[in-house]
């Protein structure tokens, strides 16, 4: 396998149009949002969800009052983790990454992704950034980065080793997953999507704290 640059990587999903390509209606590619940072020396890699529609700021864009960046970072305060940046968070050991790069619309409206542009995606650029940033430890945010989670483990030929049910997040959320990516053994936690709307949101941290123990963060 030829050797993976961050940078390449990244440019390369800016100019994506493959769900365009595709047929997969409601997608808006390209989409320019991508992290600031490279990663390095990552030990709990965030997956989420995609950026959202009709907005030009995302996470890593610290000019704008991301929402889910200040429903993560005030997790991990809760968790004994005081972080006031975008570089606080990667000097920690964090990083996170969208399931889907590009914002999906519905009757001109946010939406969530669909299964075809979640696996399509996940399939063509999430595999790659996880196999290059080789976390120690992975949370799943919400149902989307399951889904693009499951589809990950069949390319990465895992014949059932694991059970992340049926795509379903109340059925695995909490429960500590261990697998092997490429070369390297990983530990994988699905839970919920941070909207302090879901009545399970404090469960967010909990999960958080023991996929840390688990890793020995």
């Amino acid at each position: 396998m030829l050797e993976m640059n961050w940078n390449e990587l990244q440019e390369g999903i800016k100019r994506c149009t493959k769900c365009r390509e595709e047929g997969l209606s409601g997608v808006r590619c390209p989409d320019a949002r991508a992290p600031t940072l490279e990663p390095k020396n990552v030990k709990l890699l965030f997956v989420s969800e995609a950026p959202p529609l009709n907005t030009q700021f995302y996470f890593y864009n610290e000019n704008s009052n991301d929402r889910l960046r200040n429903r993560v970072f005030g997790i991990l305060h809760d968790v004994g983790y005081e972080l006031r940046s975008i570089k606080d968070f990667n000097d920690a050991g964090f990083y996170l990454l969208p399931t889907a790069k590009c914002p999906s619309a519905r009757d001109g409206l946010n939406a969530a992704p669909g299964a075809r542009v979640i696996t399509l995606c996940a399939g063509r650029h999430l595999k790659r950034e996880i196999e290059f940033i080789k976390p120690d430890g992975v949370v799943l945010l919400g149902r989307t980065a399951l889904l693009g989670f499951l589809h990950l483990c069949k390319l990465w030929d895992m014949h059932d080793p694991i059970d992340l049910g049926r795509g379903t997040v109340s059925e695995v959320a909490g429960k500590v997953l261990e697998m092997k990516i490429l070369d390297k053994d990983v530990k994988v936690i699905p839970s919920y999507w941070p909207t302090q709307r879901h009545r399970k949101y404090h469960e967010i941290g909990e999960h958080i704290r023991l996929l840390m123990d688990e890793i020995q963060f």
